[in-house]
């Protein structure tokens, strides 16, 4: 990536953070909060007799930005650790279940909260800057190179700041430092340096509990990739074991540093689970969360994407599968004739979908149809961004199955439009119209003509930097959206 590229990123992602900065900043005047008091939103906690927690809402303007207010929810259980590690005499069991690496970066840095704030920012800017060096001239499978223009380049740059949870990158939390380091094993994957791609995914399960989500997803990419490029048994179980390497190294490391600093079983981060009321269950419908916020997010994004993803694995197998057969009668397919590039790039999306698959899958048999948190883990990782960038990319030159797949996920949009009706026209769940925008920018990328095309990035641009002004005052006060 050429320094001007480096530049021209950096500047359009501190201008954005500058812009959510000076919206928070607009939103302390009590005229312009009054102006749209309706959609901004703040909280007050109040600690109830019996030591339960009640989050009321109050019609009040954004709070300031202070240490002792950014250690809400997930950031003060990292504090703790980072001040203690997982010593018994400060923290209970289901500490456990969150990954010492950000702690532990927090501990060395010895940085205050809004540090780590800042930080967290750069780590993800660096990961992002990482995963567009990797993505950069990526194929369509087939279609010939993606266009690499500087128009489409800034563009995509822009789209990718339309996501609705980008929030997540502006608070103490560990999704900054796991964006990083998978992208850095992804660089390491298109690259085919393995040690870099080691570090990179054993750093990231280091980091959080993803190893049981990419361990079934690397074994059922590499299955799948067997049986596209007629791999040998012998290669495919040594691709197994290169890919599944890193992932059981980072949760033994975990696990390690977890009895060394605080005693118990080896298996006591997978027991701590159940602590914040994650068990094996049959899901409930309709699908629930603890907030509007993430409920606006989280479902549209599932009921349009979910089971075409779902599908298009499904048609992944039967395609390879009968690929196969007819392998045995040809020497050559153009599965098989596929450059080494282009293997990887179909391996990546594999293993991106599985992931995302994974994650609906995981919450719907653990937290009973409650899909609290999954709008985060869903969309702020580098393998939602590979998607986004992949996908895109893929359309510009479409193919036959490429437009299918297109009307496909908009076929759901509809679906999704006619079940999420009542968000749509609800101001206090804005995200689920910056969802819908985000996704019409990927899926017709440019719109036509280009004039809606920059009107409609525009207006979800600047929706989605007064969203994120409003996450990041409900995160201060408090509120049920970032557990």
């Amino acid at each position: 990536m050429k320094h001007r590229t480096i530049l021209i990123t950096i500047s359009i992602y501190a201008a954005w953070c500058c812009a959510v900065a000076l919206c928070f900043a607009l939103l302390h005047n009590p005229t312009v909060y009054h102006a749209v008091r309706g959609v901004a939103k703040t909280y007050r906690v109040e600690k109830q007799a019996d030591n339960t927690i009640e989050v009321t809402r109050e019609r009040i303007p954004f709070n300031p930005v202070h240490d002792t207010l950014l250690l809400h929810w997930d950031a003060e259980n990292y504090k703790l650790i980072a001040d203690h590690l997982y010593d018994p005499q400060y923290v209970w069991p289901g500490y456990k279940a969150f990954f010492p690496l950000f702690p532990l970066l927090w501990r060395l840095t010895g940085l205050s909260p809004i540090g780590v704030c800042v930080l967290n920012f750069l780590l993800f800017v660096a990961g992002l800057l990482l995963l567009l060096k990797t993505c950069k001239g990526l194929s369509s499978l087939g279609a010939g190179p993606a266009a690499s223009g500087g128009t489409d380049s800034l563009r995509r740059l822009l789209v990718l700041l339309c996501m609705p949870f980008m929030v997540i990158f502006l608070i103490p939390y560990s999704e900054g430092l796991f964006f990083l380091c998978i992208s850095l094993g992804l660089y390491g994957l298109f690259k085919q340096r393995y040690w870099i791609f080691f570090i990179g995914f054993m750093l990231g399960c280091m980091t959080r509990a993803a190893g049981s989500i990419l361990l079934v997803a690397w074994v059922i990419t590499d299955v799948l990739y067997a049986l596209r490029y007629r791999t040998s048994w012998r290669g495919l179980l040594r691709s197994l074991a290169l890919h599944l390497a890193p992932v059981a190294a980072g949760v033994a490391v975990v696990v390690a540093i977890q009895v060394l600093s605080g005693g118990g079983s080896p298996f006591d981060f997978a027991r701590a689970q159940s602590e914040w009321g994650k068990e094996w269950s049959l899901p409930s419908w309709p699908l629930t969360d603890w907030s509007d916020e993430g409920k606006c997010v989280t479902q549209p994004l599932i009921f349009i994407l979910f089971l075409p993803a779902l599908g298009w694995l499904c048609a992944e197998l039967v395609k390879n599968l009968r690929g196969g057969c007819a392998a045995a009668k040809q020497q050559d397919t153009p599965a098989a004739t596929d450059a080494p590039a282009v293997r990887v790039q179909w391996l990546v999306r594999v293993l991106s979908v599985l992931f995302f698959v994974g994650n609906v899958m995981l919450a719907l048999f653990t937290q009973k149809g409650c899909m609290f948190s999954q709008a985060r883990l869903l969309t702020c990782t580098p393998f939602f961004f590979f998607l986004a960038i992949d996908f895109e990319g893929a359309l510009r030159r479409p193919g036959r199955e490429a437009r299918v797949w297109r009307w496909v996920v908009v076929g759901f949009m509809v679906l999704a439009a006619v079940l999420c009706r009542l968000m749509l026209f609800k101001g206090q769940t804005l995200g689920c119209i910056i969802t819908f925008l985000f996704l019409m920018l990927v899926l017709f990328a440019p719109l036509k003509p280009k004039a809606v095309d920059r009107v409609v990035l525009a207006v979800a641009l600047l929706l989605n930097i007064f969203w994120t002004a409003n996450l990041f005052n409900c995160f201060l006060s408090g509120g049920w959206i970032f557990t």
